[in-house]
């Protein structure tokens, strides 16, 4: 009798083992997290001989996400960055090259996923999303052009603008770091390649970024 309940004991020991193993770690719990992004700086050239660069870049980012298992993750970023750039466009007769510079702002919203490598509270993951980026620059379009508009306090108000690029395209990123989950907290490390789909002959706008994610989780 005593082998017997020894045998029971040791098979609801070996039923236990697996559930242990997949503890809820991660499983069905929410998490928010902030994000300091950096964008890498990048050479470029064009047909015709105009060439760009970009210095470093700084931003912020925002994530929201659900995590249906240990190992699978999905939820919704809002990104923002702004980055300082140079450019020298060739004149199509002759002449000297015109030089410009100035910033431009990027916000980028995306729906992403994650699949966490391991099980363990210390994992590598990849990620990956799609979604859209709007992209604001200060390069003038055209000739400087009045606008008004009807103030409640003031009546209606005139003033001179210049129109500047402004542009919304489809974008996706993927990319891999390493998660480590500190009771209901998370700390994130990982290297982004994000993608702009510029249309046509212009083809895709390529970036790496590097990314620290600090969160918590609950349920």
């Amino acid at each position: 009798m005593k082998i017997k309940k020894n045998l029971a004991l040791l098979a609801l020991l070996a039923c236990a083992l697996p559930a242990a193993a997949q503890s809820p770690l991660r499983t069905r719990t929410y998490e928010f997290y902030m994000s300091p992004i950096f964008t890498d700086s990048k050479s470029m050239s064009f047909d015709g001989g105009a060439t760009a660069r970009t210095d470093q870049g700084y931003g912020f980012g925002v994530g929201f996400a659900y995590n249906f298992s240990p190992n699978l993750n999905a939820g919704v970023e809002l990104a923002w960055s702004e980055v300082y750039y140079r450019t020298t466009l060739q004149p199509v007769g002759p002449g000297s090259g015109v030089n410009s510079s100035g910033f431009f702002d990027t916000g980028t919203l995306r729906f992403k996923a994650d699949w966490n490598i391991l099980s363990t509270a210390l994992t590598p993951f990849l990620t990956g999303g799609a979604g859209w980026t709007h992209v604001y620059t200060d390069i003038p379009v055209g000739p400087p052009q009045n606008s008004c508009w009807y103030y409640p306090w003031y009546g209606q108000i005139c003033s001179t603008y210049v129109p500047t690029q402004n542009t919304t395209k489809f974008s996706y990123n993927y990319g891999a770091g390493v998660r480590w989950d500190i009771g209901p907290w998370l700390v994130r490390g990982l290297v982004n390649q994000q993608y702009a789909d510029n249309g046509g002959a212009q083809g895709n706008s390529t970036w790496t970024q590097w990314r620290l994610d600090f969160g918590m989780k609950w349920r």
